[in-house]
């Protein structure tokens, strides 16, 4: 999959934009694997292309989120008291409103293109990895190594990033892979809600979107997308679940 999204051009059959009205809504067949859709268009080459934008945004967005969690939890975990008191009490009211409401108001500020949806995937994706990263620290602050630190007279920025990040790195890696297969889900529901990727962007979820309309006479054009975000979803989970074990 990964392949495929770096390199769609070379693996695609046909262009996703190429149409040929003269196979319009074909199903599977020997030229068009997963068949055509309303435009003629080659399904599987779309799937492909897709691939693109879809893992684009989830690894991002894992990514940014990871780094936002991270200092996150790191800052919160260090200081405790009052500021972590604060800190916990912003991710509580993140918690608090409705995945999809908060993810709508994000898409309203930043815009429903690739940019835009990265940035509100991201902002909805970090509380979690900040309570993890926070939960580490406090774990881990009152070590003797930690202890030794302060008494040196270490910086708390030093100890944060050189000492107490370098052992969060196994669980943050953990929690970045199944944070993976979540926003993969997130992109493709928003997109299948019409809050997403538009055209003439192809993203996995924009195409089952589009497939809905012709569930009952033409099921390939929703099923080929939803099978394809299952695969990916279950391989994510997959390697999350082989790194816990390795870092457990």
């Amino acid at each position: 999959m990964l392949i495929c999204a770096i390199f769609p051009e070379f693996i695609a059959p046909y262009s996703p934009q190429k149409t040929n009205f003269d196979r319009i809504l074909l199903g599977p067949n020997e030229l068009n694997y997963f068949g055509t859709d309303q435009l003629g268009r080659d399904v599987l080459s779309r799937i492909i292309y897709g691939s693109k934008i879809s893992l684009s945004i989830a690894l991002f967005c894992s990514v940014i989120s990871l780094i936002l969690g991270a200092i996150f939890g790191l800052i919160s975990g260090i200081y405790g008291g009052f500021i972590d008191e604060v800190m916990m009490k912003i991710v509580d009211i993140f918690y608090s409103i409705p995945d999809l409401l908060l993810v709508s108001i994000f898409v309203l500020i930043f815009g429903k293109g690739l940019l835009g949806i990265t940035i509100a995937l991201s902002l909805l994706s970090w509380m979690r990895i900040a309570r993890i990263s926070r939960a580490s620290v406090i774990e881990l602050k009152n070590l003797p190594f930690i202890l030794n630190s302060k008494i040196s007279g270490f910086s708390k920025s030093h100890i944060m990033f050189k000492e107490l990040l370098p052992n969060l790195i196994g669980p943050l890696i953990v929690t970045f892979t199944f944070t993976i297969p979540s926003s993969i889900l997130a992109e493709s529901t928003l997109s299948f809600l019409g809050i997403g990727i538009s055209s003439p962007e192809i993203s996995w979820g924009l195409m089952a979107n589009t497939g809905w309309q012709g569930l009952r006479s033409y099921p390939h054009l929703i099923l080929y997308p939803c099978i394809i975000i299952f695969l990916s979803t279950i391989c994510f989970l997959n390697i999350g679940n082989y790194l816990k074990r390795k870092f457990n």
